[in-house]
């Protein structure tokens, strides 16, 4: 089960997309739609990593792929936070993943 908030992740990309509940990822169509490849990632609130082709295809039953560190997730921030250059990478410093996650909606690129 998913815990949202959740992150997507994009292979090969450094742009992290915020998904602020289960009703919002329903409710966008483009999301639906999208042709996600096997290494693009949902991350939850909990640190759980699942396919997005798989949450696409089987929203309430995917399987978990991995648990994601608090250290790997900060990681993906500062990346994403780096591209957008709208703060210091080095001051993000969430102390659990849900901060980390919920963090991404108030940086924008």
């Amino acid at each position: 089960m998913i815990h949202w908030p959740a992150i997507i992740k994009h292979d090969g990309e450094d742009e992290l997309i915020y998904i602020s509940s289960a009703l919002s990822w329903q409710n966008d169509e483009e999301m639906l739609l999208y042709i996600f490849t096997d290494r693009d990632v949902l991350i939850d609130s909990s640190g759980q990593v699942f396919s997005l082709s798989a949450v696409q295809e089987q929203f309430d039953t995917s399987p978990v792929l991995a648990n994601a560190t608090l250290e790997n997730i900060i990681e993906l921030i500062q990346s994403h936070a780096a591209i957008s250059a709208t703060c210091c990478i080095e001051k993000i410093q969430p102390k659990s993943i849900g901060q980390a996650i919920e963090l991404v909606s108030h940086l924008s690129i």
